[in-house]
């Protein structure tokens, strides 16, 4: 008979993490500050603007933030239920995502109208794709466009509010199309794809919000009083997982391939929120709303796969341009640019290192200047900035392709470069085994 594959990671586990994860987000808020306070706070979240940087931590306090993050996991999770969704690593990669951004952007009563439009799509055109309601709910990035309409004075005769809830639909309707059109183009190439869809209906919006609805959307600073919460917070939610795996390693699992690799996606979604905590730590930049989601997104999205050794080298061009260019290497902003620089991981998984970190460099570059096009109406700006990296990249790649001498010389010499790339990686993968052995 034939041995039977054991995953750790199975539909019901995933499920049962995320719930305990949202469960917890939304009862502790409770045990930190009384029910009316709670509800004040929930009530400046959901006036708010909400576009970048409306740190909610800063506007609300940190226990309403806690709570609007868990509300709107909750909600997220018995949505993908419902619609019998097949709980992966995947599932907590968008989970952690749309949890990190409740704390600054997104809330259960602007992110209501996206979702009822890309519900809409899909029962309109009989798609039961379970990446389209993933991704549905991701195309919540763009809610920060439905609290800017809500929020401001009414300027016609329907009233803001149904204007809000109008818009939103429609972005949810269309979103989903124009993500399958556009993901075709990126190769994917841009792990943060959403984004980049979301970045040019972000153009539109900022365009019709200042000069249709005559709406002056206004810039945020984050906030830094509330590090040491959010820093337990961080370190609680990464040390559960490590201790689940010394757990399952005392039960001398590891016999089974699955398991095994089951508990090392485990273990990397901890290292990796440890690590973005470490840029932290070591550039003494306090925690605020925007790094706890940067964070949670990049810890995540470790579980979809991308290796340390791909993101390393746009990491590192994110941080020369910081050095060379800004002089902001230990500010938020910074820190923000290089976590989500592992959107293009792929990017050096496919043509290498040099690649990799030069596509760093100028997904810094582009990043910090297309917040101006979308005025922070696009939560994923760097989904945005990583699409249009992706699409220069690869039309200088063309260029060199049209010229027969010098696409000869430029695979001769991009095949030198990998070979030396992979002497270099070899011996840094022989030198991390014989540590592991001494150990």
């Amino acid at each position: 008979m034939a041995n039977k594959k054991h995953h750790f990671l199975s539909t019901t586990t995933v499920f049962n993490f995320l719930l305990v994860y949202g469960l917890s987000l939304t009862i502790i808020p409770f045990l930190m500050d009384t029910p009316q306070a709670l509800l004040v706070g929930m009530y400046k979240i959901i006036t708010s603007s909400s576009n970048l940087i409306s740190d909610y931590v800063h506007i609300a306090d940190a226990p309403a933030a806690f709570l609007n993050s868990g509300l709107l996991t909750l909600s997220s999770l018995f949505l993908l239920r419902k619609h019998k969704h097949h709980f992966c690593g995947l599932t907590v990669s968008v989970i952690m995502m749309l949890s990190g951004f409740s704390f600054f952007g997104k809330n259960i009563v602007n992110s209501a109208p996206i979702l009822l439009g890309c519900l809409l799509y899909l029962k309109i055109h009989h798609s039961g794709r379970q990446d389209l309601l993933v991704m549905g709910l991701l195309s919540t990035c763009l809610s920060p466009i439905v609290s800017i309409i809500y929020t401001s004075p009414n300027h016609f005769f329907i009233s803001n509010p149904l204007i809000a809830l109008i818009a939103g639909s429609l972005i949810g309707y269309t979103i989903l199309p124009i993500f399958d059109y556009l993901k075709v183009h990126t190769k994917e190439l841009n792990l943060y794809n959403m984004g980049f869809s979301a970045g040019f209906i972000g153009v539109l919006g900022n365009f019709a919000t200042r000069n249709i609805l005559s709406i002056q959307v206004v810039p945020h600073a984050p906030s830094f009083d509330h590090h040491r919460v959010l820093l337990y917070f961080l370190l609680s939610l990464f040390t559960v997982p490590i201790l689940v795996f010394l757990y399952t390693y005392k039960k001398n699992y590891f016999h089974q391939k699955g398991l095994l690799l089951d508990l090392k996606k485990i273990v990397r979604f901890s290292l990796y929120g440890y690590l973005g905590i470490a840029f932290t730590l070591v550039l003494r930049v306090p925690l605020s709303g925007i790094l706890v989601g940067s964070i949670l997104t990049f810890a995540g999205f470790s579980m979809y796969n991308f290796k340390f050794r791909y993101y390393f080298f746009p990491a590192a061009g994110v941080l020369l341009s910081a050095l060379l260019f800004y002089r902001d290497a230990a500010t938020t902003n910074n820190i923000v640019v290089m976590l989500f620089a592992s959107t293009l991981s792929p990017m050096t998984r496919k043509y290498g290192m040099i690649t990799g970190t030069f596509s760093g460099g100028l997904f810094s570059l582009i990043t910090r200047n297309t917040h101006h096009l979308t005025a922070g109406i696009n939560l994923y700006n760097c989904g945005f900035a990583g699409g249009i990296t992706v699409l220069f990249m690869d039309f200088i790649r063309l260029l060199f392709l049209k010229h027969a001498g010098l696409n000869a010389y430029s695979q001769n010499f991009y095949a030198r470069i990998i070979a030396f790339e992979k002497r270099v990686l070899l011996k840094f993968s022989l030198m991390f085994q014989s540590f592991s052995k001494a150990d």
